[in-house]
């Protein structure tokens, strides 16, 4: 098996293809092009070359779907992951044609996973852009209410400049509420089942998971989400106090945690486990975010068996 590491920025990126000298490509579809040309002309084949690369936000995206496309394996790798084996190396030097070499490296150990579809980066597209203009909807709520209150206390309203663009943003988000429920349909519908997820946190989910069933276990995705507990504990003396990793979305995490709310109100098992953590002591948002990890188990559960939930 041969192994070629990339490390991808906004305009470019270097692709180290196994002779520790990475070379500069344009991240376009020429480049990607180029590229793949190049590992051609090198002797190296799809069927047994692996290519590995950082999650860099949206730029991975097209050499990803190009070479998956025309056969390559990809492995898309968390820069976490890259870089905790930079240290261990004591590779401190940070360039990018280094970090192709470190990259590379990274999927030689079998670190990283297959890259998304089409249809899931289609969702994510959707789901990032409806969160975008919810984040701006809700400043320029702000913004109206600061205006409200200028104007009560100057007895002069005035024109409210604010409601047209609050209307528009308003109609786009339903927009990409109605495109995003058409993809991935199937999926969605199942984790709405749930009581407590909506739309919008179930097609969060389909975007940022992709399929449950690529997570062995509900504490794989638990950790996946950003939701496992890190103990700070050493010998006798230290006993620190508990705090959730937060590395996975902070848009998913959010949106389950409003839909734990209303989960464990209606699905029985999270209420009482809510009650069994308010016994304990724990303040609201505390039991509140052990009943997310608890929805998440159950979200496991549904997804990867399939089959709607069902009260018990």
């Amino acid at each position: 098996m041969e192994y070629v590491g990339i490390d991808v920025s906004k305009d470019d990126f270097y692709a180290d293809m196994g002779d520790g000298e990475a070379v500069r490509f344009a991240n376009d579809d020429a480049g990607v092009a180029a590229f793949l040309g190049r590992l051609a002309e090198r002797g190296l084949a799809p069927s047994s070359t692996t290519i590995g690369m950082e999650a860099t936000g949206v730029y991975h995206f097209l050499v990803a779907d190009r070479a998956s496309a025309a056969g390559w394996g990809v492995r898309v790798i968390n820069p976490l992951l890259v870089s905790r084996l930079g240290k261990a190396t004591l590779r401190h030097a940070k360039t990018d044609p280094k970090d192709a070499t470190l990259v590379r490296a990274a999927t030689m150990q079998g670190l990283g996973h297959a890259p998304p579809g089409r249809e899931t980066m289609r969702l994510r597209a959707l789901v990032q852009e409806r969160a975008s203009l919810v984040a701006m909807r809700a400043k320029l709520r702000q913004l109206q209410h600061v205006r409200a209150v200028r104007g009560a206390s100057l007895d002069d309203p005035g024109e409210d400049r604010y409601a047209p663009v609050e209307t528009a943003l308003s109609a786009q988000v339903s927009a990409l509420d109605r495109a995003a429920r058409r993809v991935d349909a199937a999926t969605q519908k199942l984790l709405r089942s749930i009581p407590g997820i909506g739309p919008a946190c179930a097609a969060a989910l389909a975007a940022k998971v992709g399929d449950a069933r690529n997570f062995p276990s509900p504490e794989k995705l638990v950790a996946f989400v950003g939701l496992d507990c890190r103990v700070h504990e050493s010998g006798t003396s230290v006993r620190g106090k508990g705090f959730i990793v937060k590395r996975g979305d902070g848009m998913l995490r959010h949106l389950l945690f409003l839909a734990a709310n209303v989960s464990r109100r209606h699905v029985p098992e999270l209420g009482a486990y809510y009650a069994k953590k308010k016994g304990e002591g724990k303040h609201h948002y505390s039991a509140l975010c052990a009943v997310e990890r608890k929805l998440v188990h159950l979200v496991w559960a549904v997804w990867t068996r399939g089959t709607p939930y069902a009260r018990r």
